[in-house]
């Protein structure tokens, strides 16, 4: 009994060594530590006091497998990835430590000369121990980081699907070759023949399942850099607003869905009060931070009312879909205030971020170009005015 607690007890540490080979830690040593002693002794109490209570083998080895599963718990508690990509790695590292029993029973008993169950036992288990180590070294080395980053590119559905292969796999494993007359069986030619096959079965199968988890990884890679590209072509590199040709596209959108709705839209054009005298006095350093700060305060108010960009310079145009001028009014009143108590830090010195806004609301008979210029025209009204940093334009038809 102790040899096979030893070696259980390896066998269990290098799966788990295993675990932390393949996925993301998301806990710290000592609390994988702690977690696995307790699971670990949880497993050996139940293989110590089972024996006792449980006469049935079968019924015994059932209810030592499900002491087993709950190594799921300490998978999920201790790694970042989604439960099904723990589950699917879980029977993954259980179905590889069942093909290394196959192929170190017919090792130990061509070297074992004497046909002894307990030294032949012995060495399946050093054999075996002995191949899943040079697994772990070889997950931590090399196969690891490729795993990793296959498993979290590929969504938890298709893992899912994937899981159902591993799963079958070795409860086909654990039924055919884990009896207790395999020993026996093992040293008959054809039974080592339809092992070998079996193994290849299973193996091949197993990389096929993998390559396709690859291959749809590579498909959500690319879906992934399609949509990057997509989002830099759409957004300004300095402030992460939209650009300004996305927010002309936004606006054609809304223009065509005003012809069919008739629900009016609004625009909104901000610029930063005396920016070229921050530029000027501080450099364009601070002058980047000023934009940076602006734009987070503008997209923090405006949230998913609308949509806000960099409509050049230190100016940034505001698109409120389906609203009136003084609900428009209202936000810009909002965002004004709260930037006149906003302000940055830099060298030493404070630098305000006021801003002086241009509102104005879509009518019949204009275009998207007569819309925005309505709004610059407010906004520029709203500059020569000292006594307000809010000018409200709307055309009298």
């Amino acid at each position: 009994m102790v040899p096979y607690s030893i070696y259980s007890f390896l066998k269990i540490l290098i799966f788990i060594l295993t675990g932390h080979s393949l996925l993301t830690r998301k806990k710290n040593v000592t609390f994988c530590i702690f977690a696995f002693t307790l699971n670990t002794l949880f497993v050996f109490l139940i293989g110590i006091y089972a024996p006792k209570y449980v006469h049935n083998e079968e019924i015994f080895k059932f209810i030592m497998y499900c002491a087993a599963f709950s190594y799921l718990l300490y998978f999920n508690l201790v790694f970042k990835e989604s439960l099904s990509k723990k589950i699917f790695t879980l029977f993954s590292i259980w179905m590889f430590s069942t093909i290394t029993l196959l192929i170190a029973t017919p090792l130990a008993v061509s070297i074992s000369s004497i046909y002894d169950i307990t030294s032949t036992q012995n060495l399946i288990y050093f054999f075996r121990n002995s191949i899943n180590m040079l697994f772990v070294v070889t997950s931590y080395f090399w196969i690891g980081k490729h795993y990793k980053t296959t498993l979290n590119l590929v969504s938890d559905k298709t893992i899912r699907y994937m899981s159902l292969y591993p799963f079958i796999a070795f409860l086909l494993l654990i039924t055919n070759f884990t009896t207790p007359t395999y020993i026996s069986q093992v040293k008959n030619f054809n039974s080592i023949y339809a092992m070998i096959l079996f193994l290849l079965f299973i193996i091949v199968g197993y990389i096929l399942v993998f390559l396709g988890i690859a291959s749809a990884s590579k498909i959500v890679s690319m879906q992934c850099d399609m949509e990057k590209l997509e989002l830099i072509s759409q957004t300004d590199p300095l402030t992460g607003l939209y650009n300004r040709r996305y927010i002309m596209e936004k606006l054609e959108n809304e223009f065509k869905h005003y012809k069919k709705t008739k629900n009016k839209f609004s625009v909104i054009i901000s610029d930063i009060d005396y920016f070229k005298k921050v530029n000027d006095t501080f450099g364009h350093d601070c002058g980047d931070l000023v934009l940076k700060k602006a734009a987070k305060n503008l997209q923090d108010t405006v949230g998913e009312r609308g949509f806000v960009s960099r409509w050049g310079g230190e100016e940034f145009l505001i698109l409120l879909p389906e609203t009136e001028l003084e609900a428009a009014i209202l936000l810009a009143d909002t965002i004004r205030k709260i930037s006149e108590k906003e302000f940055i830090e830099y060298n030493g010195s404070k630098v305000s971020i006021t801003s002086t806004f241009g509102v104005t609301v879509n009518e019949d008979h204009e275009r998207i170009d007569d819309t925005i210029k309505k709004a610059d025209d407010a906004l520029f009204k709203g500059k020569n005015r000292e006594e307000t940093v809010l000018f409200l334009f709307k055309s009298i038809i």
